[in-house]
């Protein structure tokens, strides 16, 4: 049943995306558009998570676009969120975006080029408690698993060799299933953590928001 509906989701988001590529690589100016490389840093909000608790987290990316309309978007982020003062989950992304540009693909000072966008990623996420003293129901817990996400953005040129995007999109992460509850333990009168994990495969989700700084490098290859 879950790997059916595994399988779905993959193929949902691989639909979605067949009219863009088709429309992409038909304009006249695709030749003279693929190549062109941008390099840049990001800041990654976490939020809407199962648990509840929002994160913070840092990373890099490189764009190379494909086509006039056509771009990607190459990412890694680390993304740490406290849990209610008492345990810390660390995430780590590493992944890739297709974008495209329905209204316009104009490059120029003082344009807003919107996009829409989906991808895959790979994560790893551990959950531990602070203080590094743990009980039968703190063990820290760790997993690696999959996402497909989609979303909106946009970019803002601050020159035509420079740009700062903004970008939301929702992660379906697909993998074993980390808890992380905070209850009263009766014994010592405090908070207390529990962290528990599933192994059987579920369906996790969260949104992701980025602000990104990017500068063109180069073009990759030439253009005839």
């Amino acid at each position: 049943m879950f790997l059916k509906m595994k399988k779905n989701i993959y193929l949902l988001f691989l639909v979605s995306f067949i009219p863009a590529i088709s429309v992409s690589q038909d304009t006249t100016d695709a030749k003279t558009e693929s190549g062109k490389f941008m390099l840049g840093m990001r800041s990654t909000v976490s939020a809407f998570s199962d648990d509840n608790y929002s994160g913070m987290g840092v990373g890099g990316q490189f764009r190379l676009k494909l086509g006039s309309r056509l771009n990607s978007d190459w990412f890694a982020d680390y993304i740490t969120t406290d849990i209610g003062g008492i345990a810390k989950r660390s995430d780590y992304h590493i992944g890739w975006s297709v974008l495209y540009y329905p209204l316009h693909n104009e490059i120029k000072k003082g344009k807003l080029t919107p996009y829409i966008l989906a991808g895959h990623c790979f994560d790893y996420t551990e959950v531990k408690k602070n203080g590094g003293i743990y009980t039968l129901s703190s063990m820290p817990a760790k997993r690696w698993s999959s996402a497909v996400q989609s979303g909106l953005g946009a970019h803002y040129n601050l020159s035509d060799n420079f740009d700062v995007s903004l970008t939301a999109q929702y992660m379906l992460h697909l993998g074993n299933e980390i808890n992380a509850d905070i209850f009263n333990n009766d014994i010592t009168g405090e908070k207390d953590v529990l962290i528990s994990s599933r192994k059987n495969a579920s369906l996790e989700g969260h949104l992701l928001i980025n602000l990104s700084l990017n500068v063109y490098i180069a073009d990759l290859w030439s253009k005839k």
